[in-house]
């Protein structure tokens, strides 16, 4: 899959408006679980700047040794999360190459 073709899936999938939804789904299920907020201090969550940065493709387990193995070739998504020009992490979405959700991860920084 070249670049192109892989921006014609990710447009295909939907995959800006199903990351940043999930990124809210994450956020307000962590909120009402834990009760707690999600971002702790002074972070108003209508402040967020959500821009999804990349799309990437990733060959499943180039070598046997590879330390995470899905056992499919797979798509990420990049959705940088910004609050007043600070940097709090980023939400990633991962897709099989047929554009279903298999899993998610939030990084803080």
């Amino acid at each position: 899959m070249n670049t192109n073709e892989l921006r014609a899936w990710a447009e295909t999938h939907d995959v800006e408006k199903k990351t940043i939804e999930n990124f809210w789904n994450v956020v307000n299920s962590y909120e009402e679980e834990e009760g707690e907020p999600f971002f702790g201090g002074d972070i108003d969550k209508n402040q967020l700047e959500l821009n999804l940065n990349n799309v990437a493709l990733f060959i499943d387990a180039w070598s046997k040794d590879s330390y995470t193995q899905y056992g499919f070739d797979f798509i990420i998504s990049y959705l940088p999360v910004i609050h007043k020009e600070e940097d709090l992490g980023t939400y990633k979405l991962y897709f099989k190459l047929d554009g279903e959700i298999f899993d998610d991860r939030f990084s803080p920084f």
